[in-house]
């Protein structure tokens, strides 16, 4: 339960930063890689896609490299291991 309350906050975060739109032309193809979750509940499957430049199913935004990079920081303090590459 906790670890579903922070990934919520994570992606609330998130989102309030998609608000700067990211105009760096070379951040294409950057995405999220984690070799594992640690204690997470957050799968490979679900973080497939989260891509700079990809559009959130969800709420049609562009993933901006902010984005990946903040959610990133999360994931990795909460003890996985994720690169963006």
């Amino acid at each position: 339960m906790k670890n579903h309350f922070l990934l919520i906050i994570g992606l609330v975060f998130l989102f309030l930063v998609s608000c700067s739109k990211d105009d760096d032309s070379d951040s294409g193809n950057q995405c999220l890689v984690c070799s594992s979750f640690g204690e997470n509940d957050v799968t490979s499957d679900e973080l497939e896609g989260l891509c700079v430049g990809a559009t959130n199913p969800e709420s049609g935004e562009t993933i901006t490299l902010e984005m990946v990079t903040a959610y990133k920081a999360l994931l990795n303090a909460l003890g996985a291991e994720c690169t963006i590459g």
